[in-house]
């Protein structure tokens, strides 16, 4: 039997050889970003009218069309800005060609007078400001009026597909093995991905994306497992983060594209078709070991230990190879979720657990989706979104390293629930324009402070649960968070109700999440639990010895007791 473990004592926690392979990967991950978060640009929206056909043969220019606005559009009062503006579902019913053509500007240039006039939809399609997006498919698909909430659903419908792919090719990289896994990922990526950029309607588009959805997320957790299997246990938390990181740089690179490709179907093409150079990557890509190893494939990890050892320029002595098979383990059963919610304290863990792991995504998701409301350049906001998450990931390592997991967590997202709350009301109209760099500022301060929380859950969670349902523990965490990243849509759409909503929700939710978390063990430097015993005792506090007047009382209790048999 082959040592693996044996074997990286000599080849090193993360050599050369295994260096190569982690690069290949960060870039085959790379790509899943774009898709993650193209809606922010897929589905941008922008200021939009009733359309008013007749305007040019009326005789109006483009320079007169706010006249023909004042007489042709009723005003609405918007709460959010205490200010009059143009409807955006509604006309005046009774204008037409030849109305148009008989009133001057002067008549109508009384923006707050809308008089007697009925009002009907906008029966003859819309208007669309296209200075900065040329198409979306909120514009193409005239996602407005009754049909606004269409864009959240198609997102929380691919996170619905993410949710599938997390289960589904999560079990199947268990199966077939991490690297057979990551090839249908990046097919179906690249099939279905091109396909949605030539959608025909909506439903369409939604159905395409929500299977790239699950194919993303199958691509990043098959790679994502790879690399923390092929390197040592002192190096598993510094090659998870950089996968994270790779996350960060696909966002920059998003928002570089979308800047340069101004359609949604070009943009939506591009990201798709960047898999395809991916593609000759994955023949150099290893399987893991220790899963071939699992597999009692020795013969393959024998190959990949050697072929390290060459690149890495050691010599791997021959007992690696011919250690005797240790004695299976007797099985003591089969473990499911329901253990990890059966006692006390297991129970008040996983709920607590379960808790972060949803409102860090949601508020992740959100707070990523939701560039375009703060104010400024689009794609600048969006790319600093990106940038951010680099110092927040690795500053989580050496935080969590210092001063433990616990506090660090929850600070973070206590910070990241205060910035939240304070966003919306430092942008116009609650302050000056120019004072909306601070409300970008602060919203870049909770995007840097979920995702260090969202890096620090990860292998926090892990650590929390016994060796015996580590794995189930850590997988219906996944599942929660993909139950936030379904949510999250919907939380954006409630500023129809009152604009600065979302960012209050997200702000209240992230500080009772780091709240929470404080009643989480700490698991730095301490024995990690193997059994569900183990589990749900582990770090529990053990009651002090009674001292003084209560011995004294704690002696006439059993006194009587003993001579009454009952207790007092």
């Amino acid at each position: 039997m082959v040592d693996y473990e044996a074997a990286l004592e000599y080849l090193g926690s993360f050599g050369k050889y295994q260096k190569l392979k982690f690069a290949m990967l960060f870039v085959m991950q790379t790509p899943v970003a774009f898709h993650m978060l193209a809606m922010s640009f897929l589905a941008a929206k922008v200021d939009h009218h009733c359309a008013l056909p007749g305007m040019k043969e009326a005789g109006f220019e483009p320079q007169d069309s706010e006249c023909a606005l004042n007489f042709s559009i009723p005003l609405v009062y918007n709460e959010d800005k205490d200010d009059w503006e143009f409807s955006q579902c509604t006309r005046y019913s009774d204008v037409g060609i030849y109305s148009l053509g008989n009133l001057s500007c002067p008549y109508f240039a009384d923006k707050n007078e809308t008089g007697e006039r009925s009002a009907t939809k906008c029966d003859q399609g819309w208007w669309y400001d296209r200075t900065q997006y040329h198409e979306s498919i909120f514009t193409e698909f005239d996602l407005v009026c009754e049909k606004k909430a269409m864009s959240n659903i198609a997102q929380a419908l691919y996170m619905l597909g993410v949710l599938l792919g997390s289960v589904g090719f999560g079990q199947l990289s268990d199966i077939i093995g991490r690297k057979k896994t990551l090839l249908p990922c990046l097919v179906l990526q690249i099939i279905f991905g091109v396909a949605t950029a030539f959608a025909p309607d909506l439903t369409t588009f939604i159905i395409f994306r929500l299977i790239v959805g699950a194919a993303c997320l199958g691509s990043f957790l098959s790679a994502y497992v790879a690399v923390t299997e092929m390197v040592g246990t002192d190096k598993r938390t510094l090659v998870a983060t950089w996968c994270q990181i790779s996350f960060a740089f696909g966002l920059m690179i998003m928002a570089l594209l979308a800047y340069l490709l101004r359609s949604w179907r070009h943009l939506q093409l591009t990201i798709s078709l960047i898999n395809i150079p991916m593609l000759p990557l994955w023949w150099f890509m290893i399987e893991s070991p220790r899963w071939l190893q699992s597999q009692g494939r020795d013969e393959e990890v024998e190959r990949i230990i050697r072929e390290a050892a060459k690149v890495n320029g050691v010599v791997v002595p021959e007992s690696v190879f011919t250690t005797k098979k240790a004695e299976p383990k007797e099985d003591t059963g089969k473990y499911t979720v329901l253990d990890l919610v059966r006692t006390p304290n297991m129970r008040k863990r996983s709920i607590v657990i379960f808790f972060n792991w949803l409102v860090i995504t949601m508020v992740y998701y959100g707070l990523g989706l939701n560039t375009s409301s703060l104010g400024g350049n689009d794609y600048i906001n969006f790319a600093l979104a990106g940038l951010v998450e680099i110092p927040a990931l690795i500053g989580s390592i050496y935080a969590t390293d210092y001063f433990g997991r616990r506090y660090p967590h929850s600070a973070t997202l206590v910070l990241g629930g205060i910035a939240c709350l304070f966003t919306p009301y430092l942008a116009p109209p609650y302050v000056a324009k120019h004072l909306n760099p601070l409300s970008i500022t602060l919203a870049m301060v909770g995007k840097f402070a979920v995702t260090a929380s969202f890096n620090i859950i990860y292998f926090w969670t892990a650590e929390m649960y016994p060796t015996v349902v580590r794995n189930v523990g850590v997988g219906t965490s996944s599942m929660w968070a993909r139950v936030g990243g379904v949510i999250s849509p919907f939380v954006l759409l409630s500023d129809t109700a009152w604009g600065p909503l979302p960012y209050l929700i997200f702000g209240v939710l992230s500080m009772t999440a780091g709240a929470v978390a404080l009643l989480l063990p700490e698991t730095l430097g301490v024995p990690l639990p193997d059994t569900l015993e183990e589990g749900e005792h582990f770090r529990r506090k053990k009651p002090n010895p009674p001292r003084g007047k209560e011995v004294k009382e704690q002696e006439m209790r059993l006194t009587q007791e003993d001579q009454t048999g009952n207790k007092v």
